[in-house]
């Protein structure tokens, strides 16, 4: 496949024009045709702040459906390795780290190195004829802005700079000082559609505490009522940004059911308009996982981590500049504190957007029709995903309908090196 940036302007504008005729005629490209079920591979994911792994007691966690432990090695860089030790099958985080860089099964005392090999066995023999034999599963790590991140693809990984957001790059921002970590009970892929479809106009338009102590007034001002249609701004080989067409506000009649909203008689003042910004205006998506929307002067980053089916660890940052004095900096720990956390991450994220397709509240094993506000979602789902790294190295994605890997591909990629 052609790289996006290689393509020429006809081309793009070609798929777009094909996207949007695809919207409007229901299109029924499926959540899991191109995007697997338990997530793109090929990726680095966060797993951890680097803080919480210590010296001697390893932590677990869980991502793509792989249990995994971590703990220091001997440069006291984070190590991964699996979760289940290759002896009886116990748990190796439930052990502890009884020599430096090592990490001690809890049932038998089978020693692990950072390397996942086993270098011994305490209760067996000083001289263990097993443990040679046995190798723990490991994963490639790395560190950048205080997370530890893993690489779960099964062929080599490359830089981690290549996955990280540009934010987490750019020495001007604090990328990772205000972040929320929580487990959503759902599927991976709603997280990442409701990033960039439109459904805001609806169920975040109700009354709430905050709209009367925000200095801008929204409670008094005409609200978006229709946004007719959604159009994709900018398209690179791993991400696609989308705004809406063109929006509306205040009241509008539907033909043989009447006006809504109801009642506006108290929207007083100007339809508020958000401003470009420091981050734009537009939603965007990045492969594997992870949704920008922006807040004029900041900028609301999830980045999610598949667990499993039904589980995602969703990752949350409040991207903003870093303020250039201790006075500005006080000032903005106390915007997030006291207002951006309790209301956009909280209130709209948490109590808003999660229960609507949380585990038991959506399904998505049924056939499903997009429609104009979705131009973005059939994006990452018919393109998108076909451009990822798992597509791209492998054929295909583990678990996803329509293309999974090519044996062949596979094979090249992971055969033995000598």
């Amino acid at each position: 496949m052609l790289e996006v940036m290689q393509e020429s302007e006809e081309a793009r504008q070609r798929r777009q024009r094909e996207i949007k005729d695809e919207a409007r005629g229901a299109s029924q490209v499926g959540p899991f045709d191109y995007c697997p079920r338990m997530g793109f591979r090929e990726y680095w994911y966060p797993a951890i702040k680097a803080r919480r792994v210590g010296a001697k007691k390893p932590v677990r966690v869980k991502m793509l459906g792989e249990e995994i432990v971590l703990f220091r090695g001997k440069d006291h860089q984070v190590v991964a390795l699996t979760d289940w030790c290759p002896h009886r099958g116990a748990r190796l985080s439930n052990g502890l780290c009884d020599f430096p860089g090592t990490i001690t099964c809890p049932y038998h005392g089978y020693v692990f190195d950072d390397t996942g090999q086993c270098v011994a066995g305490l209760i067996e023999a000083v001289e263990s004829p097993l443990a040679p034999k046995m190798r723990a599963k490991h994963y490639p790590t790395a560190e950048s802005n205080g997370l530890v991140f893993v690489w779960m693809g099964q062929t080599p990984p490359v830089p981690l700079a290549e996955d990280l957001p540009w934010e987490f790059k750019d020495p001007s921002l604090h990328a990772t000082r205000y972040t929320r970590v929580k487990m959503w009970e759902t599927n991976w892929t709603e997280p990442v559609w409701q990033g960039i479809d439109y459904h805001e106009f609806y169920l975040h338009r109700w009354f709430k505490w905050w709209y009367l102590i925000n200095y801008k007034q929204p409670f008094f001002r005409p609200k978006p009522v229709v946004t007719n249609g959604v159009r994709i701004v900018e398209e690179g080989d791993n991400f696609v940004t989308c705004t809406q067409e063109r929006v509306e506000y205040g009241q509008k009649e539907y033909p043989g059911l009447g006006k809504w909203p109801r009642h506006v008689w108290w929207r007083i003042l100007k339809p508020l308009k958000g401003g470009q910004g420091r981050f734009g205006s537009n939603h965007n998506v990045q492969l594997p996982t992870i949704v920008r929307v922006p807040l004029g002067t900041a900028s609301h980053m999830r980045w999610g981590v598949p667990v499993d089916d039904w589980e995602t660890r969703m990752w949350t940052f409040t991207v903003t500049e870093r303020p250039k004095t201790v006075v500005g900096q006080i000032w903005q720990d106390l915007w997030y504190w006291l207002y951006r956390r309790g209301y956009g991450v909280i209130r709209i994220n948490e109590k808003e957007d999660f229960p609507i397709f949380a585990k038991g509240q959506i399904n998505a094993d049924i056939p499903q029709k997009l429609g104009i506000l979705d131009l973005g979602v059939i994006y990452f789902r018919r393109h998108l995903a076909r451009r990822s790294r798992d597509f791209k190295r492998l054929g295909g994605a583990w678990g996803c309908l329509k293309q999974p890997p090519d044996p062949d591909k596979v094979a090249a990629w992971t055969q033995p090196t000598k």
